[in-house]
């Protein structure tokens, strides 16, 4: 069965939707919560992995924040699939030689993405060319050469990427109602000034959880596509 490696940046900023996604295909899930643990020296052994969101930027001077930079760029030196939500994705732009800075406009709650043509035929193949995503960041970051954009918005043109296996993705797509209700309370501060309540956010995301379930259940078809490819052209090669 195909193996991941998980690299949780806050506890409360997990898999979400994925997880059962994964489970009900028999992956099995090597989690590790990198501010806490110590991250594996290498992916030997894995087939993918995936980086999630965490209140850190990406270009803070954190230890824990250089090796899993490590290990994203072992997984692009072997073109092993990559995922990286929100600071996942920042720490992929950064690595392959994007800047990464504050952005001009906080982010927080419901925003329209726009697919472009390649995040069409690839890792968004099957959904609508305009999205509603649930966004929540202060940075963004430009694209490295070699990168191709996948979606981009009014605010922000890079919203999504990818780059040979490895996908950036600014947005949440992994999100359900608990864990944007237990983002409210963790992070109340970056609600201050933004503009958003918290009242506000609980009471949408009751409305747009099939469409949350939706976008997130396609992203993982195309990435466990991707995955299966990868573990097969693995066993050619011995």
């Amino acid at each position: 069965m195909p193996r991941l490696l998980v690299v949780q940046n806050a506890s409360c900023e997990h898999l979400g939707t994925l997880k059962p996604m994964f489970e009900h295909d028999g992956f099995s899930m090597d989690t590790i919560l990198a501010v806490k643990e110590q991250l594996p020296d290498t992916l030997e052994g894995y087939d993918a992995l995936i980086v999630l969101g965490g209140p850190a930027s990406a270009y803070d001077d954190l230890a824990y924040l250089r090796r899993e930079e490590m290990l994203i760029l072992e997984a692009i030196k072997h073109n092993m699939p990559m995922l990286g939500i929100c600071l996942g994705s920042q720490l992929l732009a950064k690595v392959t030689g994007a800047r990464v800075y504050r952005g001009h406009v906080k982010e927080i709650g419901w925003y329209t993405v726009n697919l472009t043509e390649h995040g069409l035929r690839s890792v968004f193949r099957g959904l609508d060319d305009s999205l509603l995503v649930f966004q929540w960041h202060n940075d963004t970051y430009d694209l490295a050469d070699g990168a191709v954009r996948l979606a981009q918005s009014n605010q922000y043109p890079n919203q999504a990427f990818m780059l040979g296996s490895a996908i950036g993705i600014q947005f949440h797509v992994e999100v359900d109602e608990h864990m944007i209700h237990e983002w409210a309370e963790e992070y109340s501060m970056d609600l201050q000034g933004s503009g958003v309540s918290i009242n506000a956010l609980g009471e949408d995301v009751r409305y747009r959880v099939g469409m949350l379930e939706h976008t997130a259940n396609i992203l993982y078809r195309n990435l466990r596509s991707m995955i299966s490819l990868y573990k097969n052209s693995k066993k050619g090669t011995h």
